[in-house]
């Protein structure tokens, strides 16, 4: 058995040359795929396998659709011609759209050897059973698993494609070859660019092991374009029929047919198509040079003509030089060269490696700011010495800087989530997603609404600036604000992602024109607010954090059709700050604004240091010689001090006498304080035997009722033994009276058990009697009963007709067997009658002819006519070698048509006995239901009298209960009322003890009572002693008082003379403290003088110091200015801008058009400015400013530069950009349009993760992007269409 495995067709159009409207790439695939119609007519296969991917794009506009549909239709239809059963497998949505494979189903849908395949399935033929597996859409899938990221939807994926080719395997027949079909990638094969493919998060896969665990016999896959086999197994990547691009460069494209034999034994071929092929060439700066120099014969031949290398090629070309060859370059006249020697086309000729950018210090990929200034001081030739006290001085400013800088927390992509408005210009209320954008155009109506969701809402959110210019009209309401009298208020919400932080802008207006602003960004689960109080700060704070203005997003990011001029038409200053704000300059403003204050601060202290000296010096003028004036004051303060001796003697002898007599005054005053505290004491004393005595008086009298108290606790004790002789006969009387009142409890619910029960006995009675059987049963049980029967008859019937459609396929297929048999026997007899027509035209000659030897001819003619007719005597055992052949062929399959046949015959299969049977079923079916009711109800009866019989047992039962309650009820009550009267004296008893517990107290309390009035007897006389003694201790002090009274006598007079003393000491002291003051105050001043001589020295060399600290940051402050670093790194990045915007600016112009930026300093208002000016650069005419070009060289002008700013901010460090929405540029023909498009396929090629939307209503551009919205009109406002 053969299998043909073929995939990835791509049937569409490439870029590339068309000739009469035909694209010629387009007829490359044709060609191709008819080389695989001719294999599979020689070869006969009995399957073909199609892995998917038969078109390229998936929408395209409709004739394009048409056509290509066309296409796919008549291969399909010539493989199910040549083989026995094809299979069409659907593959990715972005090649393979639904709508377009549900017209092929429609188209194949009456060939019995063709299936067409959307979902998965396991297809029996006679040969093999194949799983087939198609591409699907992730919708379906986000549905269920909602919220996940591309990495873990992308596993979520990869799990249910394990789970669904695991599960299929055993639906296939055991005794059958197995086969799986599939277009996904499995880790482990070699992609287009020869790399092996690992990664699995990148994308849905099927991994190895999922491929061994279910052993199909069989892989057949597509997707990869490389044709191959994995490993040692059957698993096979038919790869591309033909080759698409650059990765396609010297690599074979084509096709396997897979042969298996009876044993098992598997052989695999692959047959190459006709492709075309590409190729790249890399040229040197020799080679720019040689060919500016006009010696593009020389470069030719080195590269091509010497071996015809171009020759039907796709040819491009990478090509590395200086700038200025760069400029010189004429790539028109290269395209050229290649096309007249043969080329099929130049693809492109593009810049590799410009020099000057590479050389030039590579500032522009450099994003630390101290590797910069080093690179700028040596620059500048600073010495290595004063360069590292530079950098020294600068690592605290960038510090500073980069702290400061609002983006400094955000670094990574800016890309967009997702925009909603209400009541905004067209919209009612609308949300986009951009989450699958990666490609896409924006098509409608002129005023559907594109620009304003796509472009205007973004804008406005973020920075509110409106198309009209105003925030509000004359009447106070905002422009974008719907125009309906019943919208009272708008709001616009745009949630977009920098890095792996996700933010929220809300911006709302009023009709009356008031508006709110809140940013929020999402974490810990929810969003979080981050808004500033004020409108304004909070609209600074969405600039902090997207770090770019308007005009810088508006230039690169989103362009609108009446801004693509924008950047160019600026003034040559702020494009140089555009630029600064693409490449995340602004930290150096902020470097240059650290250090000039600085500079500053230390200016303003070197002159503070001026001041001071100045100061310093007049000070000292003003403080004159005081040396004389020191000498006097201290003779002066030698005499007082001797007199101050003399007098401090005589007063310190007459202190020590006063010191005497004021001791003994303070003895005198402390035996008088302890006399006072031993009266205070002898009060104590006789109060607290004043107490005892009172304590003797109260004891005495509770002792004199000690024999009342006697007897009354004897008479607790008789109540008490009397108590309990009766306890126990009150106990008796209290659980008869409670088992009496419990036993009448239990008469009562007994009697109403019984009442219960009687009444359900009367309820069942009454539903037996309902429940009685009827007439109409016998009648419904025998329709039941046919009923089963016409089942047991349709199980059959449905046999009988199954195993004959299985017979009658099989004799379908064995007559197209037959059928291709007599099909090829007809063909070649037709071919060889053809054949044998020619040769008798060529006989017939000899007939005509009156050449006398025709044996010995030596004509041309007649030789090969003479041969014509020796051939014709051997064509008819070709036929009857053809009829041979035929009939061995032929033979077999007529015994089994006629085996099938009679098979068929004698089958026992009645057209419409299904049918007849299916209708006796659907008129008894309702017997069923009622014989079920009837089994319900008999059932019913038996349950109802089997509930009688247990009521009436639980009825008696309830009788007897209620007789023995009575009975025992009874009993209880007699024997309560014996212990009756014990009952009653037992309670008198109780009250009686209860009033003698008082007396019993008194009896404990008798011996604690003769305790205390003997203790109180014994501290009485206690007391008494220590009267005594406190009598004694006052007369001995108040005789030692009287003694220190006497010594204190003349303490008063004494006293006064020491204070006079002690003035005359003190007014001598102060004349000595003043001189000395006096004295001190000219050794300050002197030291003074000393010390500002001293300080003017140090001042002079901080001055100094202070000069040198400003000269350095006047110097950082200048590295760091505009004209500093930044214009070094903005010089580097210019080539590459130029170079960038020159190839876009090529392909759209064909090379005519180049664009030429020139940066210089100026001098503006006293300071130096960078400018950057723009001039364009036309093939044959004179360089001239960018205003002064027509509307479409501006419009292709700005168009190149706007994409090579996009794609600088797209690599550059801090933010980036994960966006570029561009609305339709004006101005451009075809060509520009094709241009247009393939500068954004570049971009986007490079930076994948890009998302890229473009406003058109040009159906060629919209068949260029893999994705398409429209935006339509409702009486709902307007609608996006994804």
């Amino acid at each position: 058995m053969k299998i043909m495995h073929t995939a990835d067709w791509h049937i569409g159009s490439f870029k590339g040359p068309e000739k009469n409207g035909v694209n010629l790439r387009l007829q490359d695939t044709i060609k191709c795929l008819e080389e695989m119609v001719r294999v599979a007519e020689k070869e006969c296969p009995e399957l073909v396998l199609v892995a998917g991917d038969i078109f390229h794009q998936a929408e395209i506009w409709q004739g394009r659709s048409h056509k290509e549909l066309h296409i796919a239709r008549s291969i399909i239809k010539k493989l199910s011609e040549a083989a026995s059963e094809v299979i069409v497998m659907r593959g990715t949505p972005n090649h393979d759209a639904a709508e377009i494979f549900m017209s092929l189903e429609d188209t194949f849908e009456r060939f019995p050897n063709v299936r067409i395949v959307t979902q998965p399935q396991v297809i029996q033929t006679v040969y093999a059973d194949i799983a087939v597996v198609p591409g699907f859409d992730r919708g379906q899938f986000r549905a269920k698993c909602p919220g996940l990221s591309k990495e873990e939807e992308n596993a979520v994926f990869s799990e249910e494609l394990r789970n669904i080719i695991v599960g299929m395997r055993p639906l296939c027949r055991q005794d059958m070859l197995s086969i799986l079909m599939a277009h996904y990638t499995v880790p482990g094969c070699n992609m287009e660019s020869g790399q092996t493919m690992m990664l699995t998060q990148c994308e849905p896969v099927i991994p190895q092991e999922t491929l061994t665990a279910s052993e199909y016999d069989l892989v057949a896959l597509g997707h990869i374009h490389r044709p191959q086999r994995l490993g040692a197994h059957n698993w096979y990547y038919s790869g591309a029929i033909n080759a698409m691009n650059f990765n396609d460069e010297g690599q074979e494209r084509g096709f396997w047919i897979h042969s298996v034999d009876p044993a098992g034994t598997w052989e695999s071929t692959f047959y190459r198509t006709p492709i075309r092929e590409f190729i790249t060439f890399n040229f040197t700066d020799t080679d720019i040079t040689a060919l500016n120099l006009g010696q593009i014969d020389d470069v030719a031949y080195n590269y091509w003509r010497y071996n015809g290398a171009v020759k039907d090629k796709i040819v491009r070309v990478f090509y590395s030089c200086s700038l200025q060859n760069s400029k010189a370059f004429n790539r028109a006249n290269l395209e050229r060269a290649l096309l007249e020697d043969g080329a099929f086309m130049v693809s492109d000729v593009l810049p590799d490696q410009i020099e000057e950018f590479v050389n030039r210090t590579e500032l522009a990929d450099i994003t630390d700011p101290e590797t910069n200034l080093v690179r700028y001081l040596d620059e500048k030739q600073v010495p290595q010495e004063k360069l590292q006290e530079l950098i020294l001085k600068a690592r605290p400013i960038i510090a500073e800087a980069e702290a400061g800088m609002p983006t400094a927390a955000n670094t990574g992509t800016f890309e967009p989530v997702e925009i909603s408005v209400k009541n905004y210009r067209n919209y009612v209320d609308e949300t986009f997603k951009f989450e699958d954008i990666t490609f896409c155009t924006i098509n409608g109506q002129n005023g559907a609404g594109k620009s304003s969701l796509f472009m205007d809402a973004i804008i406005d959110c973020l920075y509110e600036e409106p198309r009209e210019g105003i925030l509000r009209d004359d009447t106070g309401r905002s422009p974008w604000l719907r125009n309906d009298d019943s919208v009272r208020s708008g709001a616009i919400i745009f949630t977009f992602r920098i890095g792996d932080k996700k933010y929220r802008v809300t911006r709302t207006r009023a009709k009356s024109g008031k508006g709110t602003l809140n940013i929020s960004y999402f974490g810990d689960g929810d969003w979080q607010d981050c808004s500033k109080e004020r409108y304004n700060d909070t609209q600074q704070e969405i600039l902090n954090i997207i770090g770019m203005d308007s005009f810088t997003f508006k230039s690169c990011a989103l362009i609108m059709q009446d801004q693509y001029g924008l950047f160019l038409q600026a003034k040559p200053e702020e494009r140089v700050e555009v630029l600064g704000t693409l490449l995340g300059l602004g930290v150096y403003q902020i470097m240059e604004r650290i250090a000039q204050e600085k500079a500053k601060m230390y200016g303003a202290k070197n002159r503070e240091l001026k001041q001071e000296i100045e100061i310093h010096r007049n000070t000292i003028s003003e403080y004159g010689d005081s040396d004389e004036e020191l000498k006097s004051c201290q003779a002066e303060l030698k005499q007082y001090e001797a007199d101050l001796q003399l007098k401090t003697a005589e007063r310190d002898k007459n202190k020590l006498r006063l010191a005497n007599q004021q001791e003994a005054e303070e003895r005198h005053v402390k035996l008088l304080t302890d006399i006072n505290m031993l009266n205070v004491k002898k009060a104590a004393v006789g109060q607290n035997r004043d107490t005892q005595l009172a304590i003797i008086d109260s004891c005495s009298v509770i002792l004199d009722g000690r024999k009342e108290i006697e007897e009354k606790a004897a008479e607790h004790v008789a109540l008490t033994e009397r108590e309990r002789k009766l306890s126990r006969e009150a106990v008796l009387y209290s659980t008869k009276n409670a088992e009496a009142e419990e036993l009448t409890r239990r008469i009562q619910s007994e009697q109403s058990d019984i009442d219960s029960i009687k009444e359900q006995i009367k309820q069942k009675r009454d539903e037996l009697a309902a429940a009685q059987p009827t007439e109409q049963d016998a009648v419904v049980r025998e329709k039941a009963a046919e009923y089963e029967q016409q089942k047991k008859l349709l199980e059959e019937a449905y046999e009988q007709e199954r195993a004959y459609r299985m017979v009658e396929q099989s004799l379908i297929q064995e007559r197209n067997e037959l059928h291709k048999i007599t099909a090829r026997y007809d063909s070649e007899v037709k071919h060889l009658q053809l054949s044998e027509e020619g040769l008798k035209k060529k006989a017939e000659l000899l007939s005509d002819v009156e050449c006398v030897d025709l044996s010995n001819a030596k004509c041309a003619f007649l030789a090969d006519a003479i041969a014509a007719g020796q051939t014709l005597k051997e064509y008819p055992g070709r036929y009857a070698e053809l009829k041979k052949d035929y009939e061995e062929q032929a033979a077999p399959e007529d015994r089994k048509i006629a085996d099938l046949e009679k098979q068929l015959a004698m089958m026992p299969f009645e057209t419409g006995k299904v049918l007849a049977v299916s209708q006796k079923i659907t008129a008894l079916k309702p017997y069923a239901a009622q014989l079920e009711v009837i089994n319900q109800r008999e059932g019913k009866i038996a349950l109802i009298e089997s509930d009688l019989k247990h009521l009436q047992s639980n009825l008696e039962d309830a009788e007897n209960r209620l007789s023995e309650v009575k009975v025992k009820a009874a009993e209880a009550k007699q024997e309560r009322d014996r212990y009756a009267e014990a009952f009653e004296e037992h309670a008198k008893v109780l009250g009686s003890i209860d009033s003698l517990k008082p007396w019993i107290e008194k009896e404990k309390q008798l011996p604690v009572t003769e305790e205390r009035k003997t203790t109180a007897m014994n501290r009485v006389m206690e007391l008494a002693a220590e009267m005594e003694e406190i009598n004694a201790q006052i007369a001995e002090k108040q005789a030692d008082a009287d003694k220190e009274l006497l010594a204190m006598s003349g303490i008063e007079e004494l006293a006064g003379s020491v204070a006079r003393m002690n003035a005359d000491v003190d007014a001598i002291n102060m004349l000595v403290k003043k001189k000395q003051m006096q004295i001190g105050a000219l050794q300050q001043r002197s030291d003074q003088i000393s010390k500002l001589k001293k300080e003017i020295m140090a001042l002079q060399e901080k001055q100094m110091d202070y000069a040198k600290e400003t000269a350095d940051y006047d110097i950082l402050k200048g590295a760091f200015s505009q004209s500093g670093i930044p214009h070094q790194i903005i010089r580097s990045i210019i080539p590459k801008l130029t170079a960038t915007s020159n190839s876009i600016l090529g392909q759209m112009t064909g090379g005519k058009m180049g664009v030429e930026f020139r940066l210089e300093r100026l001098q503006k208002n006293g300071k130096e400015k960078v400018s950057l000016d723009i001039f364009i650069a036309e093939y044959g005419k004179s360089v001239l400013p960018y205003l002064s070009k027509s509307g479409g060289e501006k419009v292709k002008s700005s168009l190149s530069v706007i994409l090579s700013l996009a794609e600088i901010k797209s690599s550059s460090a801090g933010i980036q950009l994960g966006m570029l929405f561009i609305d339709e540029p004006p101005f451009l023909d075809g060509d520009g349009t094709q241009a247009y498009c393939d500068a954004l396929e570049t971009i986007q090629g490079r930076y994948p993760e890009l998302k890229i939307m473009a406003i058109t209503h040009d159906p060629t551009m919209k068949a260029r992007f893999p994705q398409n919205l429209d935006v339509v009109k409702t009486d709902e406002g307007s609608k996006v269409v994804f």
